[in-house]
């Protein structure tokens, strides 16, 4: 005997008839049909399981998942040419590799047929090839060893491939699993996963910690001679204003806590002029640090003098301006972007006055902090700035944000003779413009900002 289709449906008792006693007594006409198949009483497996017990399904599921596939091979050509653009572009921001070092020890990587001892090495390789072409958004490349093209993901999938087959983040911590997890991080951050990213950070904070990295005395002890390694000082300074800024980014405490210790690090005589950019950014985030961190209980901030201190320390950092750089730049931006959160605690706590002396308790400081900002900013091209991480892109946006709104909310107006905010504002969006070309969602909020200042704001005319 078998069911009718809407008894099925309905799952209730059916009697078999054609029409069948329940359809027939429903409160509402019902037509009794009988038209599904008829399937195997008892359990029912998965659909997905039974599609794949045919053999035919199998071979087809099984040729797409190989046409998916990493390539068999990545040609040394094509990552001699990601670290050469690593060299050019993003030594100063990340001065911890030695790209000559790595071009003379580079060889084709095989995903599936790595040397158990270069794994390690081939697994720092391709993740910074991974984050170099996702943070200055280069091209795919063609790779004709194995006819295909070779992207970020492409670079990104085969480290942690080589990380999985060969176990190379389980008992194996090393300075080449703590800056691949690092170089991880950049990658994951730049896509904007962000658990990902601060996962990977905070594994390589935690590698670093277990070799002894946040100790100054320590660190040129257990940081093993190499000519991969440059500015071995610098590998957990790094590491902590890395972590510390995504951090801020996503309102989470950091998992190092403790402030890092600077002045052995600014005396050594073997750091390079390009690294001292990171020195600088270094010390604004020790500057920083006392409210950044969330170590201490809320009421040591609600002060005007502890939030008035810690910006006149921001100020007082001599940043190197001997130099342009994707560093320099984020330099000026970090501090800037400080400044603007210092505002916002002043702001959200209710100690802004609109007759303060004090410039930070004023409510037209985010306009002085759009014009610093562009000031700093002035010699750095388009290409200079392209280098920047997503999280200095949040940067600026917070910036030029900020200004917009103190816009929208006051009434501060110029002279005809003179630049207001507005003006910042219109200069700051034009000066990053480029930058924000790659992340749309954030090009897209900043537009429509600008839209509602500008249709709100007194014509200059009248």
């Amino acid at each position: 005997k078998r069911a009718c289709d809407n008894c099925i449906s309905r799952k209730v008792r059916c009697s078999g008839s054609s029409p069948c006693e329940t359809c027939s007594d429903a409160a509402k006409p019902v037509t009794c049909t009988y038209l599904r198949p008829a399937r195997k009483r008892g359990p029912k497996k998965r659909r997905s399981a039974r599609r794949c017990q045919s053999p035919e399904l199998e071979s087809y599921h099984a040729g797409s998942a190989k046409s998916n596939d990493l390539p068999e091979r990545i040609s040394r050509s094509v990552l001699a040419l990601i670290v050469r653009h690593y060299q050019q572009s993003s030594y100063s921001v990340w001065p911890v590799i030695n790209a000559e070092g790595f071009l003379q020890d580079v060889n084709d990587i095989e995903p599936g047929n790595s040397d158990p001892q270069a794994a390690m090495f081939d697994c720092l390789v391709t993740s910074l090839c991974a984050a170099t072409m996702a943070q200055l958004h280069l091209a795919p490349i063609w790779d004709g060893s194995c006819s295909s093209f070779v992207d970020s993901s492409v670079m990104g999938k085969t480290c942690l491939r080589i990380r999985d087959d060969y176990n190379c983040d389980r008992g194996n911590i090393g300075i080449c699993s703590i800056l691949t997890s690092f170089f991880l991080h950049v990658y994951h951050a730049k896509l904007n996963q962000r658990t990902a990213a601060m996962l990977y950070i905070q594994e390589a904070i935690a590698g670093a910690r277990e070799l002894r990295l946040d100790k100054m005395s320590s660190r040129l002890w257990n940081v093993p001679d190499s000519n991969l390694i440059v500015n071995r000082e610098l590998i957990f300074p790094l590491l902590w204003v890395t972590e510390r800024g995504y951090a801020l980014h996503l309102n989470v405490s950091p998992l190092y806590i403790e402030p890092v210790s600077l002045p052995e690090i600014a005396a050594s005589p073997i750091i390079d002029s390009q690294a001292r950019g990171l020195i600088d950014l270094v010390r604004l985030f020790v500057a920083f640090d006392h409210i950044s961190v969330r170590r201490q209980p809320h009421a040591s901030i609600t002060s005007a003098p502890c939030l008035t201190d810690t910006e006149s320390k921001l100020s007082s950092v001599r940043l190197t301006d001997d130099q342009i750089s994707a560093r320099t730049a984020d330099c000026h931006i970090t501090r800037e972007w400080m400044r603007t959160i210092l505002w916002q605690k002043a702001l959200a706590l209710g100690l802004l006055s609109s007759t303060s002396y004090t410039a930070m308790m004023n409510f037209g400081f985010p306009g002085k902090i759009g014009r610093d900002l562009l000031r700093s900013l002035r010699y750095f091209t388009a290409a200079d700035l392209l280098p920047l991480g997503r999280d200095q892109l949040l940067k600026c946006f917070e910036i030029a944000s900020t200004l917009a709104d103190t816009i929208l909310l006051t009434s501060a107006t110029s002279s005809g003779c003179e630049f207001g905010p507005q003006d910042f504002l219109h200069a700051l969006y034009q000066k990053l413009l480029p930058s924000f070309e790659q992340d749309t969602t954030l090009k897209s909020n900043l537009r429509c900002k600008m839209a509602e200042v500008l249709v709100t704001a007194p014509a200059r005319l009248l």
